[in-house]
């Protein structure tokens, strides 16, 4: 069947999330069944995302207590895992896919408020006392007002100065969360399905993603992912329009450092530096979740067809109160920059699926027919998407670090929702 071009873009125009078919599994089933059918393909094809979530990591370990409930017996149910910010802590066991490794990360998240991970860096913990100082100050006369505004004052010196004040670029100390993962070390040679992490480049100001692939396929699998689209100006002048991230392999030397920097939320964690080994340098590297935060057309650029996603946010959280506070203004305006990629993400996923039943290259440039034929799947089958994602927002909020019963409430949940996701067919 032909599709002009015109009706192309109509179609695509027309086909949002609704127009999908949705279904709901047996919870008696496993969330990948049925798998798609056997057409030949040349990569693998199942796909597991992991979001960003914060504190709420700890839903996403139980999702993957589901998930890989039997990995000793069948194996692992993905072909590659792809996570940022607290995903790619999650997706750095899920890819060892074994019971051990799925157990650690659970333990990971239930120990957070053991390991203090929201502990502040020196200058911001004075700047909290003297606050709190000042604060109880107003609630006594003289004398003894006098000895809190004295302590406040004590605290602003151990500060620091002006100048060192404006180097900070993180509120929170790194080594509660670096030791909390360097506690369960995991290395390349150990991953047994492929793994990409997805990461924000604040010496580049680009999003990258770091991949291993693994396997009987892992080169082509590796040609797909690197494979990008460049455009270039009719007239034959100005630079071409490129791709704004980077794809680095990830090695023994930055595995750990990846993750690590993939979770260092803006302004609350230091950057972390990452070696990278293409270019032979270290570049600094903050939350993945700044531009990635769900990397469904990561993982498509991968070969997968069938992909499993993992969010710990309700459908239309964060539309439900008006920001009050610059915090909340914060967050709200992140949730909103995470939605509308996740649901741009879905779109795109639609189009690659039309793109590989209906060819119409007519009038196209030869760059762009270039890169149709290179996503092209003569052996069509359909795109399936399984969201999990909890059904009502989560009480655990995701700076929730030192909520022990919340975590644990989370993470139950996780382990129940993972097993009715919401099923499109494309």
């Amino acid at each position: 069947m032909r599709l002009s071009r015109s009706a192309f873009f109509a179609a695509l125009g027309g086909a949002g999330i609704a127009a999908a078919t949705t279904q709901r599994v047996e919870a008696a089933l496993p969330p990948w069944f049925p798998l798609p059918p056997p057409l030949k393909p040349k990569l693998p094809r199942r796909a597991l995302v992991l979001s960003g979530a914060g504190a709420r990591g700890a839903y996403e370990a139980g999702v993957l207590k589901w998930l890989f409930k039997d990995i000793d017996t069948q194996g692992s149910p993905f072909d590659v895992i792809s996570g940022t910010s607290a995903g790619a802590i999650n997706a750095a066991f899920a890819a060892r896919a074994t019971s051990a490794s799925i157990a650690q990360a659970g333990q990971l998240w239930l120990s957070m408020p053991e390991a203090n991970v929201t502990q502040l860096i020196p200058p911001a913990q004075h700047g909290v006392n003297a606050a709190n100082a000042f604060d109880e100050s107003s609630r006594h006369g003289f004398p003894r007002k006098l000895r809190y505004l004295s302590q406040a004052n004590g605290e602003i010196k151990q500060m620091g100065s002006k100048e060192e004040l404006s180097k900070i670029m993180g509120v929170v100390s790194s080594d509660g969360i670096d030791g909390l993962v360097k506690k369960y070390p995991f290395t390349l040679a150990e991953m047994q399905t492929s793994l990409i992490i997805n990461a924000t480049n604040m010496t580049r100001f680009s999003s990258d993603s770091f991949y291993h692939f693994v396997g009987p396929v892992a080169d082509a699998q590796r040609d797909s992912f690197l494979h990008r689209v460049k455009i270039e100006a009719d007239s034959g002048e100005g630079p071409a329009i490129q791709p704004g991230g980077q794809r680095y392999v990830l090695t023994e030397d930055n595995l750990v450092s990846c993750v690590l920097a993939s979770a260092a939320v803006p302004g609350m964690f230091q950057p972390v530096e990452v070696p990278i080994a293409e270019t032979g340098t270290q570049d600094l590297y903050v939350d993945g979740g700044v531009a990635n935060n769900t990397p469904i057309t990561t993982v498509a650029a991968a070969g997968a067809a069938d992909i499993t996603v993992v969010t710990a946010s309700a459908p239309g959280e964060g539309a439900q109160k008006q920001a009050d506070s610059i915090p909340s203004l914060m967050f709200g305006s992140l949730s909103v920059v995470q939605r509308e990629l996740l649901e741009d993400d879905m779109r795109l996923s639609i189009a690659r699926n039309l793109l590989s039943r209906y060819r119409d290259y007519h009038d196209l440039q030869p760059h762009t027919v270039a890169f149709l034929r290179g996503i092209h799947d003569p052996h069509w089958e359909p795109i399936r998407l399984r969201i999990i994602r909890p059904p009502q927002p989560l009480k655990l909020t995701s700076l929730g670090f030192d909520k022990g019963d919340l975590l644990k409430a989370a993470f139950d949940e996780g382990y129940n929702d993972a097993q009715s996701p919401t099923v499109y067919s494309i």
